[in-house]
């Protein structure tokens, strides 16, 4: 992942001498054919500002090297703890060989075996320069040099202070912080900024130890049995949403492989256990190379096509032997077991598995870009689309939705030459046969037979039988029974992954008739790049189609909305309804034959769920009963809510990938009978007040009904015991100035105080979703609020289906801080 650059030394060029500064003990002790280290080269002309770079270096031991560009080296300091920003805190600096200028953009691991064998993270850069100006050398030699360093991390005066001479010829000196106004005793930089500046890498590896290669290991296929099955993606439509919360892997197109290595003996396994060592030798012969005792990779092995990308196809052609295996994550390392460890830790480690290898080992890429921008990349590159993984999720053996899979489709023009009929018997289609057109006529391009819906297949039926001929009019067309050919006259836009080789479609899928364009028109877009703007995104299978059945069931009777009306309804807020269910489970509440009618409260779905739904199972705290909960991550999922009847979804406040883990602390007003909402206003200002006071954001919303919701966003980590802790703290410091508020649970105690409940925020508690409907007359939705909102002229029924859709044009998403203004909560007495 890039990192921004900083620092502001100028494009390097050489300079008239021939070489930098002579560094022999730098080269006397590093074999440049075997460390990637770089060797000293031409001279540089001087920078308007010298340079300065701290690489954080996993040797012997992990130490942090200080290296500062003096008379064309790079000045270097060795510094076991780091720096601090506490200027009473020394730490010992002790000085080693001057690097080469070059040195200031190395980072990779040096091979084991070598002189300071480890990961070399570039941890700092940036520039540099005494104080006062100009006197680097000077003050070098003096044996004292203070230095205003400007990097990413470290800024502001420092002193580097000579103390003696240590044995071995190495000299001792004391870096500190000067008292400034950059200086912050109570900041630690090493734990808060752990990263690489340029890679983003925080995860280090020392070099392997003797005692560690020499340990006796279970045998590799052993070790893969202990890891199976392997974690696999979910299909989704869209990538997900919030983008902070995902990497973007490229997807490969191959076979999936697991890889162990153990005491240097390898087996690889398909994901049924298949052994793919003997099929792909020359792979086995790489991993059996890599210094290590004992490792798991997963990953794909694959064959590329000129351009780079990935061909499954490839793989069926006999060109086993140009295969490479990319690793995509390390699930066991010299005895540990990886796999409860962030995923981010786990890809560290595999880049330093997987450096200074044969290039047929290499690390899956992640995307720079987010989302969409990501999709299109891997389309215009050529790839079958992304995987989503989520940030510090775990590896487990199942279809996680930590790991969302997201298919890029071209899209294509073309003629339609014939058709099938379908197998049920009636006047339909079963596929339409296509082709593009080549010189003076047409080329067969295969056929197509997912993406229509039953009326789309008796609509073409009737279109195509009148234009039957004797003989297909497209070259390279198969002689099979069954097939009908008609005269060109149709076009058919198609969505697809590739061209084969032999010139036919891969995973064609109907996407509509154009009439704008003629048979004549449909040439073959070879490029995936040429029709970028043509991407669209789809999951893996078609897109599920649900059907409403008895549309004009009147479902508020008074207001005349319809089970018709509510879809279209959860269609014009699906985007912003979407993305604050995301990979939440659901409770729903149906109410089958309108609000006048009792209603029935739905949380396992699992004997109703159909093929194309998310689901996610969540056991109970109090059995060991697992409920299958839907999650909406498409649009066809609010549809099938409407197909239902279900009026009102409530939602939980953590997500499937960590159920523990809530995205924010919920304070639920509920005012007492026939106060009305104005005890609310009350409550919710003196609520307000004091978590401005903790300096904490909140986003307040309507239940839709009487009460209202204030909303406290989390950053990832808090349980949900810490939420509830949290907020019977702020409710009875609440109550405590509020006589009209109370924490009493039971109405018979609390004597016409308003209920402010804490206790929503435990573990498989919900709350009304926003923007869900409610299941009384005027059908007012929960409406997300600005706090200059939240007045005594405020009316919750002001909030309904048929004004919300003109709110939201006009005032966004409301709820969007809840997802994304995460902080971490302060402790209280």
């Amino acid at each position: 992942m890039a990192r921004r650059t900083s620092g502001s030394r100028r494009a390097a060029r050489p300079a008239s001498s021939a070489r930098s500064a002579k560094l022999p003990a730098y080269e006397a002790n590093r074999d440049f054919s075997v460390t990637p280290e770089p060797a000293p080269g031409a001279a540089m002309e001087p920078a308007e500002r010298p340079s300065f770079v701290v690489h954080k270096h996993d040797a012997t031991r992990l130490h942090y090297d200080l290296r500062l560009e003096i008379a064309g080296a790079l000045a270097s300091w060795s510094v076991p703890k780091g720096p601090s920003y506490d200027p009473s805190t020394r730490r010992l600096a002790v000085q080693t060989e001057d690097h080469p200028l070059e040195y200031g953009t190395f980072e990779g691991r040096i091979p084991d075996g070598e002189y300071g064998a480890g990961d070399s993270l570039l941890w700092d850069r940036g520039s540099w320069e005494t104080v006062p100006a100009g006197e680097a050398e000077k003050q070098r030699a003096k044996g004292h040099l203070h230095i205003r360093l400007d990097g990413e991390k470290l800024k502001g005066d420092w002193h580097l202070v000579r103390s003696r001479r240590e044995e071995g010829g190495k000299q001792q000196w004391l870096l500190f912080k000067a008292k400034d106004e950059t200086a912050d005793p109570a900041w630690d930089v090493l734990a808060e900024r752990p990263e690489s500046v340029i890679s983003g890498r925080a995860v280090t590896r020392g070099p392997e130890r003797k005692a560690a290669l020499s340990q006796r290991r279970p045998p590799p296929e052993k070790l893969l049995e202990g890891v199976f099955p392997p974690m696999l993606a979910q299909l989704a439509g869209a990538p997900p949403t919030p983008d902070r919360d995902w990497l973007y892997e490229l997807k490969y197109d191959g076979f999936r492989a697991l890889c162990a290595l153990a005491n240097g003996r390898v087996a690889i396994w398909s994901r049924n256990g298949l052994d793919l060592a003997r099929r792909f030798p020359h792979l086995a012969e790489a991993l059996a190379k890599i210094v290590v005792g004992e490792a798991i990779l997963d990953g794909e092995i694959a064959v590329l096509d000129p351009r780079g990308a990935p061909r499954f196809e490839l793989l069926q052609k006999g060109h086993d032997d140009r295969a490479i295996f990319f690793g995509f994550d390390l699930l066991r390392l010299d005895g540990e077991d990886l796999r409860k460890k962030p995923l981010e830790h786990r890809r560290d480690l595999l880049v330093s598995l997987l450096s200074n290898v044969p290039d047929t080992l290499r690390v899956s890429e992640i995307l720079d870009e987010k989302g969409l921008s990501a999709l299109q990349e891997a389309g215009e590159r050529g790839f079958e689309g992304i995987i989503a993984k989520r940030r510090g999720s775990h590896y487990e053996g199942r279809r996680s939705p930590c790991w969302k899979k997201v298919k890029v489709l071209a899209s294509q023009e073309v003629a339609v030459v014939g058709f099938t009929r379908t197998t049920t018997g009636a006047d339909a289609i079963g596929a339409l046969l296509v082709a593009v057109r080549e010189g003076d006529g047409y080329a067969f391009a295969g056929k197509v037979g997912t993406g229509f819906t039953s009326k789309q297949r008796a609509q073409l039926f009737v279109a195509l039988a009148p234009l039957a001929a004797k003989k297909p009019t497209a070259s390279g067309a198969p002689r099979t029974k069954g097939y009908t050919w008609v005269e060109p006259r149709l076009v058919a836009q198609v969505r697809f992954t590739e061209w084969t080789a032999d010139g036919k479609l891969r995973h064609p899928s109907f996407q509509g008739i154009r009439d704008d364009k003629r048979p004549e028109e449909c040439t073959r877009e070879e490029s995936p790049a040429a029709a970028a703007q043509e991407r669209v995104l789809v999951a893996t299978g078609s897109a599920a189609e649900v059907k409403l059945t008895n549309p004009g069931r009147v479902l508020w009777p008074r207001d005349r909305i319809s089970k018709s009306d509510l879809a279209d309804y959860l269609a014009r807020v699906a985007a912003p309804m979407l993305r604050a269910l995301a990979d939440r489970p659901l409770a729903l509440e149906h109410w089958p034959k309108g609000i006048d009618e009792p209603s029935w409260y739905q949380q396992n779905v699992g004997d109703d769920a159909e093929a194309w739904m998310t689901l996610v199972e969540t056991p109970t705290r109090t059995s060991q009963r697992i409920v299958r909960h839907l999650v909406a991550d498409r649009p066809e999922a609010l549809r099938w809510l409407a197909q239902f009847a279900v009026i009102t979804t409530h939602m939980w406040s953590s997500r499937s990938v960590h159920l523990t883990q809530p995205d924010w602390v919920v304070f639920d007003l509920d005012p007492a009978d026939g106060k009305g909402f104005a005890q609310v206003i009350e409550a919710a200002h003196a609520l307000h007040t004091l978590l401005d006071a903790l300096s904490l954001p909140s986003v307040p919303k309507t239940s839709g009904k009487r009460g209202l919701h204030v909303l406290v966003p989390l950053l990832p980590g808090h349980t949900h015991d810490d939420a509830v802790a949290f907020a019977l703290r702020v409710g009875a410091a609440v109550a405590e100035v509020l006589p009209s508020v109370t924490l009493e649970r039971s109405k018979a105690q609390r004597q016409g105080r308003l209920y402010l409940d804490c206790l929503q925020n435990g573990y498989g508690k919900t709350i009304v979703a926003p923007y869900t409907p409610r299941a009384v007359d005027g059908a007012p939705v929960a409406a997300p609020l600005r706090w200059s909102e939240v007045d005594h002229g405020l009316d919750p029924r002001d909030f309904s289906m048929r004004t919300m859709p003109e709110r939201l044009a006009k005032e966004g998403d409301l709820f969007r801080p809840a997802l994304e203004q995460g902080v971490r909560l302060p402790h209280l007495r």
